[in-house]
């Protein structure tokens, strides 16, 4: 079987066994790709479980506790800042010219 590729005189007979084993190298390829991209995820996985188990982190109600404290400490100094605060007096008028302040660091 002998066919012509656009005139140029060349056999595709001779191509054929070459185009095959193209084909069954990127075959290989993709399924070499496929298991290593499974087997890289799994072993994230199971990194990731190891991880996990040898820290066990804190307990859901003693971060609730630490959160109500946190408040309460937060809204008794609020309220001791607002007692505090004194009144600021009002504003005089005086005879000097007014001061242009520029460029404050």
């Amino acid at each position: 079987m002998s066919v012509l590729h656009g005139g140029c005189g060349m056999d595709d007979s001779r191509h054929e066994p070459r185009a095959r084993n193209r084909d069954v190298g990127l075959t290989r390829l993709r399924r070499a790709t496929r298991v290593t991209v499974f087997g890289a995820t799994a072993l994230a996985g199971a990194f990731a479980g190891l991880a996990a188990s040898s820290n066990p982190g804190h307990k859901a109600g003693a971060a609730a506790a630490t959160t109500t404290q946190a408040q309460t400490r937060t809204q008794a100094k609020t309220q001791a800042q607002t007692q505090q605060q004194v009144p600021t007096p009002a504003p005089t008028t005086t005879a000097a010219p007014p001061v242009a302040v520029t460029g404050t660091s």
